[in-house]
């Protein structure tokens, strides 16, 4: 069988050296994005109770179709772009 071309008998190679990488501090968060973020949260949450309660349908009956479920994608859009935001919170 043949010997492998790599090894090499008798000569140690020399190893390289670990070197740590630098540490790297982010930079902190602005302070409006934790507000923004929970504000978003909240109103997602908001909109999603109020379009099933009876007096709300009522009113928003004439500009959201009647029986569409408008109301609840805004509030999961708002509660996923606030989630997104707080993602980023440092």
């Amino acid at each position: 069988m043949p010997k492998s071309k790599h090894r090499r008998r008798g000569r140690n190679r020399p190893r390289a050296h670990q070197t740590h990488a630098p540490e790297h501090h982010p930079d902190p968060s602005p302070s409006w994005l934790p507000t923004t973020g929970g504000v978003l949260l909240v109103v997602g949450v908001l909109v999603i109770l109020l379009g099933y309660l009876p007096g709300v349908q009522d009113i928003t009956r004439g500009w959201i179709w009647p029986g569409s479920n408008w109301g609840l994608l805004a509030g999961f859009a708002l509660l996923s772009v606030g989630f997104g935001l707080l993602t980023k919170w440092r």
